[in-house]
This record gives C-alpha cells, sequence and structure tokens, in this order.
C-alpha cells in the first residue's frame, strides 16, 4: 500500500504540452464545483495548515529558523519535525526574478534519521517589486478563492469577500500567472544522484505560493549539493486558458542552478 510520502515524493518528469494542462483544468472544475457547494455551506472550507503555521510565526521562528521542519512536520506528524529539526540545514533565502516573479529558496535539509533520507526544503513565490500580477499555483482556477485550498488542510472559516483569482485580476486590473519551480537535478561531487524528486505548491492569503521541494531515495550525506531547478511562469486567461503557445505564448522558463552548503551536525 502507498503510503502518503511515497505519492507526494513521486517522480515529476516533464510531460507533452498541454497534458498538463488538461489534467491541470479538470481537476479544477472539480475544485470549482467542491468551492461552491462549500460556499452554500457557511464559507467553511478546507485551508491550509500551512496557513496556521504561519499564523505563528515568531513563535515558530524562536525554536527554529526555517519552514521546511514546520512543513512537512504538518504533512507527516512531529517524528518528522523533529528528524528534519535534526537535520543539516541550509539557511538560504537566495532569491532569482524571471519575469514579474521573484523565486526565493528558503531553506533546505537533509534529513538523516528516520525514513526517507534525502533533501528538503521550502520556496516561495512572490510577485516582483511594482509589478500588477495576481498568482496562482500551477493546478488551481482562476474560479478558486485567492490564497486558499481546498484540500491538504484543516477545516478554516474563510471570509465572505475573500475573492476569486478572476475577481481579484479585474478588481485589481492585473494579469494572472501561473508560476512553478521544479528540481531537474541534484548532483554531489559533480555526480549526478539519481532519485524521486517531489513537490507541492500552497497558496497564501498574502498572494504568494509556498512550495515544498523533496530529493529523497536515499540520497547520501555531503557538505554540498548542486540543484539545478526549472522555474517558470506565464499566464492565463479570465477564462482558465493558458498563453503558452503562439501567438499569444506568455511562457518564461529558465534553468535556476543553486550550491546548497548545509551545516553539518554531528552524530548523537
Amino acid at each position: 500500500m502507498k503510503t502518503n510520502h511515497d505519492i507526494l515524493a513521486g517522480a515529476f518528469p516533464e510531460t507533452p504540452q498541454g497534458i498538463d494542462h488538461a489534467i491541470g483544468r479538470a481537476v479544477a472544475n472539480i475544485r470549482a464545483e467542491e468551492r461552491k457547494a462549500y460556499a452554500q455551506r457557511g464559507r467553511r472550507v478546507f485551508a491550509l495548515v500551512l496557513v496556521i503555521v504561519l499564523l505563528l510565526g515568531a513563535v515558530a521562528y524562536a525554536v527554529y529558523e526555517g519552514l521546511t521542519a514546520d512543513i512537512f512536520g504538518w504533512f507527516y506528524g512531529g517524528n518528522w519535525q523533529q528528524e528534519l529539526q535534526a537535520g543539516d540545514q541550509a539557511i538560504m533565502r537566495q532569491s532569482k526574478q524571471l519575469g514579474d516573479v521573484v523565486y526565493t529558496i528558503e531553506d533546505v535539509i537533509y534529513k538523516k534519521d528516520g525514513d526517507f533520507p534525502g533533501l528538503y526544503g521550502t520556496i516561495r513565490i512572490r510577485p516582483a517589486e511594482g509589478s500588477n500580477i495576481v498568482l496562482i499555483a500551477n493546478d488551481t482556477s482562476v474560479h478558486e478563492l485567492a490564497g486558499y485550498s481546498l484540500h491538504l488542510g484543516t477545516e478554516q472559516a474563510i471570509p465572505d469577500d475573500v475573492p476569486t483569482y478572476a475577481e481579484l485580476a479585474q478588481e485589481r486590473k492585473a494579469k494572472i500567472l501561473t508560476a512553478k519551480a521544479s528540481i531537474i537535478s541534484v548532483s554531489i561531487d559533480g555526480k549526478e544522484c539519481p532519485g524521486s524528486f517531489g513537490e507541492i505548491w500552497l497558496p497564501q492569503p498574502d498572494g504568494s505560493l509556498i512550495g515544498t521541494m523533496e530529493m529523497t531515495d536515499n540520497m547520501r550525506r555531503a557538505e554540498q549539493y548542486e540543484l539545478v531547478l526549472n522555474i517558470a511562469n506565464w499566464e492565463v486567461t479570465l477564462d482558465d486558458k493558458y498563453l503558452r503557445e503562439e501567438p499569444n505564448n506568455t511562457w518564461l522558463k529558465e534553468e535556476w542552478h543553486v550550491t546548497v552548503q548545509p551545516t553539518m551536525k554531528e552524530e548523537k
């Protein structure tokens, strides 16, 4: 039987253009219907547990600097949080801008204890300063509530005045952009490591996206890791169409090479 980790930590290979869009739109349509049903029951929907984590803010950072252990702790339980906090951590805060979007790797941890040793990290995506855009995750419809999710969370009341992404874009006269960042490869000492690269994206009420990175399959411990990420963004219309083909191709993509040098902790 597959565990939650097996599902989330699976590989995410490149798919032919249009396939990911078709799948994403089908899922989005289902979620849009779910959103309407939840709204009729008093607008209580499944909001992200990460929102709760971020509300703790100062408390979380007073104990642990970074987001990765806290996020994966919510996903998989307290043992995971403790094992990641005991791992080799690199506080990154390294950013790269692509068009109107800024990508920031928050922190990366080598998990050396427990199941599924490997690299785990957190990346934040936000609008660039001075831009007028609304960000959505890759598997999200413009007709969903802006900044919230219908899955991967806990029940939480959402204010009645929260707009959809389409409504927010119309109100601001802004573009809607889908943005993502995916691990392509991880190398140690110049040799590429085999492994499963997983990710999941969590929309935030402040307009940003927070994503997880998982690089597993018994990746060995090292003093330095070379990561290659594919960062990308493209415009989405108010009727949920991707502008990724000519003559209206808005698709920006770039390889981002990142060096991770975690502080190696002594074995207990």
